[in-house]
């Protein structure tokens, strides 16, 4: 009998450190994450965090509950309940995730059919879960006085569990090509280590490996991605050049394909060389910060943001109509002219913005559709600077 109570203080300790350290794991990786990345790569991969954590926490619910059950039974409920519902939206967090490092070009159809298809598990387990509990049906689990049973769709939703999770490991294997070659080791291990994971726990029940190993797939995935990602500026977490490149060639590659536009700007902080010198490089930085955050507010998540260069940012938006497109130029300068109102800094902050849809009809490759829009706004910046030309002609008058 002391020989079992040592055994199972060792067991109950196992668990402890574990989920205790996953825990700490997926707390740092949002703090850091947090810190580092202004992307829909970088929100996707918080979510997921996010959404681990939660099941982790719940599972530790449960097993508190598991312990002390004279007590504490109803912790055991709702943590088992929240892990039921809750279980299969990590895995649709995951491809939703590794869709943010696929092309656009490709067999679009083909994913969208994934990602529908888990949508729709997720939804119908949830649904089936919630129905089954209040209606005491007992199909999944359900409490013989203190003890837990498996109910007899157990095994049916434990099955499809499982080959949706080997789903991702397939989704980024066919779709490998879509993935930028630097890229595509790191996302690899997400999936495979969550597969692993889960036929772990499964096979040994008492590992409670499944949360443990999507927690290790993250840290690879910010270390080889997320903090160092190559196609972020440090300064602004808008992307850089490289990656509005990549961007743009995938936007030209996915209107020729598939027949559907796009549009682009281009902006250029006005006097920004003036800012530095007056007030500062710090000062400086604290403009190309504020226009960054403007473009991040006006456009959605769906849109390319970047850093072209020095003062300049580039906007890639699936827009298709010139009128949609000066709706969102409006709220820009309207966004700057609000922040200037507001006096913050002792200088305003003035764009310069080039923008245009997509011809298809013209066929321009990447760089030459590129050039066009940049022209577009040095046209507007040579007004500007004729406009404040005259302006100081007058107050010298």
């Amino acid at each position: 009998m002391a020989l079992f109570f040592i055994i199972k203080c060792m067991e109950i300790q196992g668990w402890i450190i574990l989920n205790f350290y996953t825990a700490l794991l997926l707390i740092l990786l949002l703090f850091f994450e947090r810190k580092t990345i202004r992307t829909s790569a970088g929100d996707r991969f918080v979510r997921l965090d996010v959404m681990t954590l939660i099941l982790l926490a719940s599972e530790n619910i449960g097993h508190i509950g598991e312990l002390y059950p004279e007590r504490f039974l109803w912790l055991t409920k709702i943590g088992y309940f929240l892990i039921y519902v809750l279980d299969p939206a990590d895995y649709l967090f995951a491809i939703l995730y590794i869709n943010c490092w696929l092309g656009e070009t490709g067999r679009v159809k083909g994913r969208k059919a994934f990602l529908w298809a888990y949508r729709i598990f997720v939804i119908m387990n949830a649904s089936m879960v919630i129905v089954s509990q209040v209606f005491n049906l007992k199909w999944f689990y359900y409490f013989d006085g203190m003890t837990y049973q498996r109910g007899p769709l157990f095994m049916v939703r434990a099955v499809l569990l499982m080959v949706f999770c080997l789903l991702l490991s397939v989704y980024t294997i066919i779709y490998r090509d879509s993935i930028f070659s630097g890229y595509r080791a790191a996302i690899f291990t997400l999936p495979t280590l969550a597969a692993a994971g889960a036929f772990l726990q499964i096979v040994f029940p008492s590992l409670n490996m499944t949360y443990g190993s999507i927690a290790v797939g993250l840290l690879i995935l910010f270390f080889h991605l997320q903090s160092k990602n190559l196609d972020v500026d440090y300064l602004t977490g808008a992307l850089n050049r490289r990656g509005l490149d990549i961007r743009m060639e995938d936007a030209v590659k996915n209107a020729l394909s598939t027949g559907k536009s796009f549009s682009a700007i281009m902006l250029d902080l006005d006097k920004f060389k003036t800012i530095n010198d007056v007030y500062g490089h710090l000062e400086g930085d604290y403009a190309l910060k504020v226009v960054a955050q403007v473009l991040f507010r006006v456009f959605s998540q769906k849109s390319a943001i970047g850093r072209f260069g020095g003062d300049e940012f580039c906007v890639i938006t699936d827009i298709t109509s010139k009128e949609e497109l000066l709706d969102k130029i409006d709220l820009v300068e309207d966004e700057i002219e609000m922040w200037n109102y507001k006096k913050e800094k002792p200088f305003d902050i003035e764009l310069s913005m080039g923008y245009m849809v997509y011809d298809i009809g013209k066929a321009l490759d990447a760089k030459s559709f590129q050039i066009e829009i940049d022209e577009l706004m040095y046209i507007e910046k040579r007004k500007h600077h004729l406009k404040d030309n005259r302006r100081g002609e007058e107050n010298e008058a």
